[in-house]
């Protein structure tokens, strides 16, 4: 039966653009309509299955190397064994898994509140929710070295350049994105999935091999190999499990006693075993007290410690942003010593200069100076008098 594809659009969930895949329709062409939380009860009548897809600025995807020799438990407190990347508290995010016979295991991490919002929806409407997945996996990819596909998204494009590996971000920011990229990876040739041809020439980066395709329906059918299921552990759905467990109660409770059982065995050696776990954690403090405040001992939580360390390392990492930001203006403003500063300001990534000239051709010059160096810049505020001309430049440092 033909399954229903709603794309959401932001992390509150309440806003989507929804297709549905398998049906019988003359154009096959991937024509997304958009659509509310509330009129999902109605699209999903006379569907097979409901699929999320959540927007992938809303997941963060990476991989875990597994030691050779470690157990399978290490995957069970996987959330952990990436804290450093995520630098938040993973008590508030759900880990979900790839591939766990591949080695690194793929990880996708997203906001507990989403996955717990996409659940609300799917008991309110009750909905055959078939997987929830991050929206990546929309953008088809050809697995061949060197290949970049893009596709739109709802406010922009994304760029996928692995089977794990992918980004969103706005049009005007494609070009810096690829480069990015390019530091990663040697990029060959791009595929452009867009709705028509002027779309891809008013999108496409000149500078890289590319082509254009148009997304078919036949191309939306999501690798279940390849994808990840967020329908995970606390957030699968269970009423089939529910179902089971009345047919096999008895023998759950078989197993139940075995594991009374087996517990009363190991309260013996629990002494023992709380001994390890204060070796561990001395070890633990041992390794890393050199990055933590004088005053943080042994018996601190450690993991929240860190968590405030690598914020505050975020914050200084913001200064720095603001340091580059401003060198890019300076270097650019020395041929134009007759424009005045008469203000500065940076919050949110966002560098603000106000500026005032006694012409008009000097602002623009000093703009064209800028964005010709390769740094994301806009005019806003511009005053034009006879006396004086004055205006904001504003230069941003990294995509949202």
């Amino acid at each position: 039966m033909p399954t229903l594809l709603v794309r959401f659009h932001d992390a509150s969930l309440d806003h989507f653009s929804w297709i549905i895949e398998g049906a019988q329709a003359s154009d096959k062409t991937a024509s997304w309509r958009v659509g509310s939380a509330q009129e999902l009860g109605a699209l999903s009548q006379n569907q097979g299955s409901v699929v999320f897809i959540i927007p992938q600025q809303c997941v963060y995807l990476t991989q875990f190397e597994i030691p050779a020799k470690a157990s399978r438990q290490v995957l069970s407190s996987i959330e952990y064994q990436i804290e450093d990347q995520l630098a938040q508290d993973v008590e508030r995010q759900h880990v979900a898994l790839g591939d766990q016979s591949s080695n690194p295991v793929a990880v996708a991490v997203v906001e507990a509140t989403i996955m717990e919002r996409a659940l609300e929806l799917q008991k309110t409407h009750g909905l055959s929710l078939s997987r929830i997945v991050p929206e990546l996996f929309l953008c088809p990819w050809s697995g061949q070295a060197g290949e970049v596909s893009v596709i739109e998204s709802h406010d922009g494009l994304i760029i996928r350049y692995g089977d794990y590996k992918g980004l969103k971000c706005r049009v005007e920011m494609l070009e810096s994105m690829l480069n990015q990229i390019t530091q990663e990876q040697e990029i060959r040739r791009i595929v452009y999935y867009l709705r028509n041809r002027d779309r891809y020439e008013n999108v496409q980066v000149t500078r890289y091999p590319s082509e254009h395709r148009v997304l078919d329906l036949n191309q939306l059918k999501i690798d279940r190999a390849v994808s990840i299921d967020l329908q995970q552990r606390r957030f699968q759905v269970s009423s089939v499990w529910l179902g089971l467990f009345k047919i096999w109660r008895w023998i759950i409770a078989l197993l139940a006693l075995m594991l009374v059982v087996a517990g009363y065995n190991k309260a013996l050696a629990l002494h023992e075993m709380e001994t390890e776990l204060a070796r561990i954690k001395a070890t633990q403090y041992e390794l890393i007290k050199r990055y933590l405040p004088s005053n943080v001992n042994a018996s601190a939580n450690l993991k929240k410690v860190l968590i405030t360390v690598l914020r505050q390392n975020q914050s200084s990492r913001q200064d720095i942003d603001f340091l580059g930001l401003l060198s890019a203006f300076t270097q650019a403003k020395v041929e134009y010593p007759t424009i005045a500063v008469n203000k500065i300001g940076y919050q949110k990534d966002r560098l603000s200069i106000d500026v005032k000239t006694g012409r008009l051709s000097e602002i623009e010059a000093l703009y064209q100076a800028i964005e010709t160096a390769g740094q994301a810049v806009e005019l806003e505020n511009l005053d034009i008098k006879p006396e004086a001309t004055s205006g904001r430049f504003v230069l941003t440092g990294k995509s949202v």
